[in-house]
């Protein structure tokens, strides 16, 4: 789930930013047309404006994208430890979010073959990093799960 998806070159981001500036282009052609049958050259002005405004917007939005997906990208590389971003991979690819903490942590031991205290070290550092969600002393029995932030980190760290 990379923000931008396609090869680094192109600039072009999600979808769904494709489609905003499909349709920037297909308003400034309206406009355009709009603009030569109508008398009201301030008018048409005024909008052209606004649209330009609007597409410079958010070509610079792109850029902060990119900017964060970099800054992403180098968090999920050197701030990881290499058995995070394999807990990480391995809640992405196998996990089915329904054990509480405590049996994720044997689940994973048995798994990875890493000792009960290494995981358990390692999803507490996920944890307060924000990346999963699980119960705590005060309210057991909620499954852990990946945050939104912690899918998109997982996507990073398995790249690496």
């Amino acid at each position: 789930m990379y923000i931008f998806s396609g090869p680094k070159s192109q600039t072009y981001p999600t979808p769904e930013f494709r489609n905003i500036l499909e349709n920037i282009k297909d308003i400034k052609r309206e406009v355009t047309e709009f603009g030569q049958t109508t008398q009201d050259t301030i008018a048409v002005n005024r909008l052209i404006k606004r649209v330009d405004a609007l597409e410079q917007s958010i070509y610079l939005h792109s850029r902060q994208l990119n900017t964060m997906e970099q800054a992403l990208m180098t968090a999920a590389s050197t701030k990881l430890t290499e058995k995070q971003r394999t807990i990480l991979n391995w809640l992405t690819t196998q996990y089915e979010d329904d054990e509480v903490y405590t049996n994720l942590i044997k689940l994973l031991s048995d798994e990875l073959e890493i000792p009960e205290s290494t995981v358990r070290w390692n999803l507490r550092g996920l944890r307060e990093a924000d990346l999963i969600n699980a119960g705590t002393k005060d309210n057991k029995g909620v499954p852990v799960r990946l945050t939104m932030m912690g899918k998109i980190m997982a996507n990073y760290a398995n790249g690496f």
